[in-house]
């Protein structure tokens, strides 16, 4: 490394978020910039520790220290052929990812003694922020170019789904020389990037550019089309040689409390792509509209889409005594949106009843403190007696998590086995479909080593093949995937790749 002591000579600093009385206007991004001399000394905190364990934490394998060293040394086009090099969308990752790289960052794991600031990373190397800025400068210097295949091969690959995993596995096997169809059921290419990920953590320009330059190197995109059944799945397997289901995992889990139908309870998949299309302006019905503006709102749930409808509420004007409760027994995750409005946050609630108004709607929330304890080696649940509340709401938002897939349409109609926690054997999709009538199971499916399912020539990677994760998890998947699929289809493969990370966090 060019600067082995800079951890010693420079302190961790981030770029300031923009201020919350200015930020809650508007969707913009909430992140600012750093200037080439601070990030250059944020660079040069990256030390030379023999043994990079970033590596570990990073699933794509990125090669951290390396590029970090270059941009230290004002070397960024290097820089940026270095992270491309294991990572499509560096620009996605730098926004959205958790940087598990930074919880495994030495200076997290032996120079911070607080456990306390070690969850908050206070001296660990800023990597996320250096990857943003590799990217956007690849950007804005012209450096990032379509690269179409030098050579076609005469295989077709069809990707079912347009978010990370399906653009990733799209980019790489159309550079081998495939040709590329993606289909995606929404009018508008991206997936969650498009329809979860609020603007104000990913403003969809950033997506759109990529999927400008994957439609340069031949890549086919071809929306509002919902395979299995505007498509059958006859027809998709007579015209493809190979097939990839990147669906994701978007069956929520289901609240079961009494009162879970009443007008004013809303999954946060019905929200938060609302709230995208809104931005993107889109026209939203009037009788469609979950409007938080003036209403007390409860979120349910303490991960990251719990995290961006708060996000959501808080430029809807929602009142100011935001509660989010999490049923298990760890906090809701601390983000900028918390920041904005220092909502009510506790862990170990349970929901007992939603109170109904007296005409259909939300008055209220009636929940319990619980306890957990191992049992047998399962975790239980136990009431705290006496610890009963009820808290007024007029909006209840459900971020409770995913159990996998949907299994209508394509997943029936291919056949195609599925893998439930906690059973050893493979379930068929109708087996799965009368599971989820009466119980949550978590679920996806099933896949061998190279990613295919039990279906021959049908592959999986993202949400759908490992339960709903992370982005940069869903990048790794798609790339290796398509390693897979052009091997499959051609005998052997030339593109990268990356052993899968052990994650040190």
């Amino acid at each position: 490394m060019g600067n082995d002591t800079g951890f010693l000579e420079f302190k961790k600093e981030s770029p300031p978020l923009r201020p919350v009385e200015e930020r809650v206007l508007d969707y913009q991004e909430y992140d600012t910039f750093f200037s080439d001399k601070d990030l250059q000394q944020q660079a040069a905190r990256c030390m030379d520790c023999g043994v990079p364990f970033c590596h570990m934490g990073c699933p794509l394998g990125n090669m951290i220290p390396d590029w970090n060293d270059l941009v230290y040394r004002g070397h960024w086009k290097e820089a940026l052929a270095s992270l491309h090099s294991t990572n499509n969308f560096p620009e996605f990752t730098g926004r959205i990812c958790p940087a598990p790289c930074e919880d495994s960052c030495v200076l997290t794991e032996h120079y911070t003694l607080d456990s306390d600031e070690k969850l908050r990373k206070v001296n660990a190397v800023t990597i996320e922020e250096i990857e943003k800025h590799i990217s956007e400068r690849g950007w804005t210097e012209g450096w990032i170019k379509a690269q179409p295949p030098s050579e076609l091969t005469d295989k077709r690959v069809a990707i079912i789904g347009s978010g990370p995993a399906g653009l990733a596995a799209a980019q790489q096997l159309r550079r081998s020389g495939h040709a590329v169809t993606v289909f995606e059921k929404d009018d508008r290419i991206g997936g969650l990037l498009v329809y979860g990920i609020p603007d104000f953590k990913l403003e969809k320009k950033i997506v759109s550019r990529r999927v400008e330059q994957l439609r340069q190197e031949g890549v086919e995109f071809r929306t509002g089309v919902n395979v299995g059944i505007d498509l059958s799945v006859k027809e998709l397997q007579k015209s493809f040689d190979a097939v990839l289901l990147t669906i994701g995992a978007q069956n929520a889990r289901k609240l079961t409390a009494e009162g879970h139908d009443l007008n004013g309870v809303h999954y946060a998949m019905d929200f938060l792509p609302q709230c995208n299309r809104d931005v993107a302006g889109d026209f939203i019905p009037e009788e469609e509209k979950i409007d938080s503006g003036n209403k007390l709102v409860i979120i349910l749930g303490g991960g990251f889409t719990a995290a961006d409808c708060l996000g959501n509420i808080n430029r809807q004007g929602a009142k100011p005594n935001v509660r989010q409760f999490e049923l298990v027994n760890m906090e809701p995750r601390p983000t900028p949106v918390h920041e904005e409005a220092n909502p009510d946050c506790r862990a170990n609630i349970l929901t007992e009843t939603i109170i109904d108004d007296g005409a259909g709607s939300v008055k209220a929330l009636q929940g319990v403190n619980v306890e957990w304890e191992r049992k047998n080696g399962r975790m239980t649940m136990k009431r705290v007696e006496g610890s009963e509340f009820t808290v007024s709401a007029d909006i209840v938002l459900l971020a409770m998590g995913f159990l996998g897939p949907t299994v209508e349409g394509l997943l029936e109609g291919l056949g195609v086995e599925l893998s439930v926690i906690g059973t050893e054997k493979s379930s068929k999709p109708a087996e799965v479909k009368k599971m989820l009538r009466n119980a949550q199971p978590v679920y996806s499916i099933r896949s061998d080593e190279n990613f295919m399912t039990s279906r021959e020539g049908v592959f999986v990677a993202g949400d759908a093949n490992r339960g709903a994760s992370l982005v940069v998890w869903a990048i790794w998947e798609g790339r290796e995937a398509a390693r897979c699929i052009d091997a499959y289809l051609m005998g052997n493969s030339m593109l990268p790749s990356t052993p899968q990370a052990e994650v040190l966090v």
